[in-house]
């Protein structure tokens, strides 16, 4: 997945797409997509939903 990246304040920041809060690090944006938009899935344990 190709994230929105913008310069703020001189860095590089990967902006969620739901709520376009900044993060330093791709992986740092995919967790917090998983931990709070989507929720824990069945790789992260989670097997409810599943």
């Amino acid at each position: 997945m190709r994230y929105n990246v913008r310069h703020m304040m001189g860095a590089e920041k990967y902006l969620c797409p739901y709520c376009e809060e900044p993060f330093d690090t791709e992986e740092e944006l995919s967790k917090h997509i998983d931990k709070v938009h989507i929720g824990k899935g069945l790789l992260e344990g989670n097997r409810r939903k599943w």
